[in-house]
């Protein structure tokens, strides 16, 4: 059985190198940035600090 031959044009090359620039970005943002200040649903008189490795850490905050 014979491959099917495929002669990929500038602009396939460029499309798919454009893909793969978009998808290494989006995972350095996504490993280098990560949502640390999720809500937690406590409200909004809790401070909630996640920690890297383990569950968050929550206080209430001082009533005024």
């Amino acid at each position: 059985m014979r491959r099917p031959r495929w002669y990929p044009t500038r602009t396939d090359i460029l499309a798919i190198l454009f893909a793969l620039i978009a998808v290494c970005l989006f995972a350095f943002v996504v490993v280098r940035f990560p949502l640390f200040r999720q809500a937690t649903g406590f409200g909004p008189d809790w401070d909630c600090n996640s920690m890297p490795k383990g569950d968050p850490i929550c206080t209430k905050k001082m009533s005024r």
